[in-house]
């Protein structure tokens, strides 16, 4: 086809696609169907009366006029009001507000050039966020939810790779071209939508994009009364999964519901949204949700896996204790398993916190290996699986693990600080750098960043610049007195000791284990060369069960120590005595 009639057809279809696409919206080809249906029987109905009454000859005509004189009129009735099993409703506005632009033209294309070609990358596909198109905005949480559900759909297929949530998620909001997106993603495929709710009523678009050339292979629109979402749900995600079956070759998905209940369900989801921003105060907020959609349906294992999820990073967080984190972790995660055995996601968390907390490594590999054999693709459990092979001085599993874990989600920060953690123990603090480095120019507000990269900065013999990364990082976070006590580990390892015996006079005065954590005092001693002091917040940490010390005998900024006996004993009661220390670059 030639360039001109294409740029005409393209012209063409974006002035009469909108007004397309509001006729169907309208539903006037149903009312044009139905008139015409009811004017030809009127008009064969007068003229049967008519010859049976000798009605004068005229009178058919008279009827055809009348028909035709309401065409205009049923048209009009029809664009204003909509017939439902409520009656005649007005039908509303069409949202004027679109988050994303880009998309709205896609959904045009979709309706002008249908399924044209085959996917380049037949194996690969990640699922944007749905937009939200509801007149209020507020169903933000039901279309990333749409979302979730067919990713977990499409993990279950054969041989697919699926982009994890936080890759796929990271261009919320973003307009950019289906190339673009997918070049950086590394799929073949795109799938997404977007919600609109309108009182009882929604209505979901979903298409599925080949990247390469833009085309659109599949697209579909439902119109449903929202307490039929597990229908939707369903339909949504079996319609996608079974066109891509079809066009990929893979196996049967299922899609399975956690609950039978709505309300149950759409706090699940209130509470994932906050869950997946990673603060304490959004955790704080999911935990509330999760545990009211318990109260309403207490068999519903993704809601006690949020709420053992949550606990676990608050643990991380160090807003709870190890032992809360542990104890209240290993609960709802053991709900979970108990209510819905074949969930990853309880199996991760409670593999997790045996690892953290517990110190069980036995049953935390168990509990990994479990969940991997469940989703495979679940980027989470490999990520922290991974973390644990590298307290145990498996590098060679950890960074497969890791790696696999970037390719399911390549744009996570945690993971990719994660890749470049490994790195750290391994002694190659060039290569961390560098891998800390590069996932802050894709996320640079990630708050974890100065964690990893001060220390890697001090091994790798750079500690004024880790001094300028905590400096700047201090006022952004909630939490300050871990990164002062980094701070004050740069300056004493960068021989600026009067610096940093003043930042360590200020933490001093703070209550140990509440405010200032025994291990970060710890690294300061370390820093300041004061090993018998070092040794004493080891030992409170110890009986806190601090969970940093699982990484006691790979971290080198531990090195200082380890020729001295109290090392030993301390690595024993952790129970790291056949843990190799660390590699060096």
């Amino acid at each position: 086809m030639s360039p001109f009639p294409r740029l005409f057809v393209s012209k063409l279809s974006s002035k009469f696609v909108p007004l397309f696409e509001e006729v169907r919206r309208r539903r006037l080809f149903r009312v044009v169907i139905l008139y015409v249906l009811v004017g030809l029987a009127a008009l064969e109905g007068a003229g049967n009366l008519g010859s049976a009454l000798n009605f004068p000859g005229w009178t058919n005509t008279l009827v055809a006029l009348v028909v035709l004189a309401g065409f205009p009129i049923a048209i009009l009735v029809g664009w204003f009001f909509d017939f439902t099993t409520s009656g005649f409703v007005r039908t509303g506005p069409a949202a004027t507000a679109v988050p994303a632009p880009i998309r709205t033209e896609r959904a045009a294309q979709a309706a002008a050039y249908p399924t044209v070609r085959e996917p380049t990358d037949r194996k690969s596909i990640a699922v944007l966020p749905f937009v939200d198109m509801s007149p209020d905005g507020s169903q933000e949480y039901f279309g990333d939810g749409i979302a979730e559900e067919i990713i977990n759909a499409l993990t279950r297929i054969e041989d697919l790779r699926v982009l994890a949530r936080t890759s796929s998620f990271a261009f919320k909001g973003r307009e950019e071209q289906v190339q673009e997106i997918g070049a950086q993603l590394g799929v073949g495929c795109l799938v997404e939508g977007s919600v609109r709710t309108v009182g009882d009523q929604v209505r979901i678009t979903a298409q599925l994009i080949d990247c390469e050339h833009g085309y659109h292979l599949w697209s579909e629109r439902y119109d449903r009364e929202m307490s039929d979402v597990f229908a939707i749900q369903d339909e949504v995600a079996r319609a996608i999964v079974e066109t891509l079956k079809a066009k990929l070759g893979t196996g049967e998905s299922i899609v399975r519901p956690g609950t039978a209940n709505l309300e149950a369900y759409t706090l699940y989801l209130q509470g994932r949204s906050h869950w997946n921003r990673r603060t304490a105060n959004e955790l704080e907020k999911g935990i509330e949700l999760f545990r009211k959609a318990i109260a309403i349906d207490d068999r519903y294992g993704l809601a006690w896996a949020g709420l053992a999820d949550s606990y676990s990073i608050l643990g991380w967080y160090r807003h709870l204790s190890s032992i809360e984190a542990y104890t209240k972790t290993v609960s709802a995660a053991s709900s979970a398993v108990a209510v819905d055995d074949s969930l990853a996601e309880p199996h991760t968390s409670l593999a997790y916190a045996r690892f953290m907390y517990g110190w069980d490594w036995t049953g935390a590999e168990e509990g990994f290996r479990a969940a991997l054999e469940r989703n495979p693709d679940y980027a989470v459990a490999r990520h922290w699986f991974g973390e644990f092979l590298v307290a145990m001085g498996r590098f060679d599993e950890a960074l497969e693990q890791l790696d696999t874990a970037h390719a399911l989600d390549p744009l996570s920060s945690t993971i990719g600080f994660g890749v470049g953690w490994v790195r750290y123990f391994l002694g190659d603090y060039r290569a961390a750098i560098r891998s800390y480095e590069q996932t802050l120019e894709q996320d640079p507000e990630f708050v974890l960043a100065p964690w990893f990269l001060g220390p890697a900065l001090v091994q790798a013999g750079e500690p004024e610049r880790a001094i300028d990364v905590c400096e700047s990082w201090i006022p952004r976070v909630r939490r300050k007195n871990g990164l002062t006590a980094l701070l004050a580990f740069a300056q004493a390892r960068a021989g600026r000791r009067d610096d940093a015996l003043s930042t360590l006079a200020r933490l001093e005065k703070l209550p140990l284990g509440k405010e200032v954590a025994p291990d970060h005092l710890a690294l300061v001693y370390i820093g300041l060369g004061d090993l018998d002091r070092a040794f004493e917040s080891l030992n409170v940490a110890l009986r806190q069960r601090s969970w940093y010390l699982v990484f006691l005998n790979v971290d080198p900024a531990f090195e200082p120590l380890r020729t001295d006996p109290r090392f030993g004993r301390l690595v024993s009661e952790v129970g790291l005595d056949d843990v190799p220390g660390p590699a060096t670059a």
